[in-house]
């Protein structure tokens, strides 16, 4: 009788535990010296830092893959009242990888909310569709992905680039660059449309250590160039002056943990 119940017991237990093995988790909080995204300075001054954290829950094994869901946050940690309803952020996303060999797809969503959004604009700011693959090499690992926005902005963002993780004991470090262009009906939500155009230009390097016990630290520091056209942004022309508008130089420093 008492192994007839234990045998129960592991039948029932079984999927609990296996279930716990496929499931991850990680929550990273950061601090950066501005908030710049796809190459524009998000907030009414680029010298505001920028309080941002993840948290994030993967599970492996889903039909043959991983479904992850992450929430991010940003917050401006300066003039907040100065900002034009994006000083609080909220993005939510989901996402499914798999693998073939080598190379991961991606296929995700995200929507963009503004809890502190301006009077007559919608707190769903983007609502994004993007499918992304990555192809790992021994040195470098090249990228694609497209964000399609149906809702707000009703056009696409596309970037390609390459990145690679490089491994030096508890140390990592990771080099990237990307090139992104875009087109929409409705540029940043408003009633001005963008026809396709090269959008920015980012570099960035980090490095990540290993404390144990799935906690690091994060270093991260970024340069971004704004290439979107003249008749966009009229203030940033393609002289000297405007150029020091398009271009972004921006660092954040990390503490997370994973499992």
């Amino acid at each position: 009788m008492r192994l007839s119940v234990c045998a129960a017991l592991a039948i029932v237990l079984s999927p609990l535990t296996s279930f716990a093995d496929d499931l991850s988790y990680q929550f990273e909080t950061s601090v950066a010296s501005s908030y710049v995204y796809r190459g524009i300075v998000q907030y009414a001054e680029r010298d505001v830092p920028s309080s941002q954290s993840t948290a994030a829950v993967t599970l492996d094994h889903v039909a043959g893959g991983t479904v992850s869901i992450v929430a991010w946050n940003a917050t401006a940690m300066s003039d907040y009242g100065r900002q034009p309803g994006n000083a609080l952020e909220f993005d939510l996303s989901a996402g499914y990888t798999r693998r073939v060999g080598d190379t991961a797809i991606t296929a995700g969503y995200m929507a963009y909310l503004f809890p502190d959004h301006m009077a007559g604009t919608p707190i769903d700011a983007a609502h994004e569709l993007s499918l992304v693959v990555a192809h790992d090499t021994p040195y470098v690992t090249p990228f694609a992905g497209v964000y399609g926005e149906f809702v707000r902005q009703q056009g696409a963002y596309l970037t390609a680039g390459a990145g690679h993780d490089f491994k030096l004991g508890a140390f990592t470090v990771t080099p990237t660059a990307s090139v992104g262009a875009a087109a929409y009906r409705k540029y940043l939500g408003s009633e001005q449309s963008a026809s396709p155009h090269l959008n920015d230009v980012t570099a960035a390097c980090a490095g990540k250590l290993d404390l144990g016990h799935g906690m690091y630290a994060l270093a991260r520091l970024s340069y971004a160039v704004r290439l979107t056209p003249s008749d966009l942004v009229p203030d940033m022309d393609w002289g000297m002056q405007g150029m020091q508008g398009r271009q972004s130089l921006f660092g954040a420093i990390s503490l997370g943990v994973a499992r």
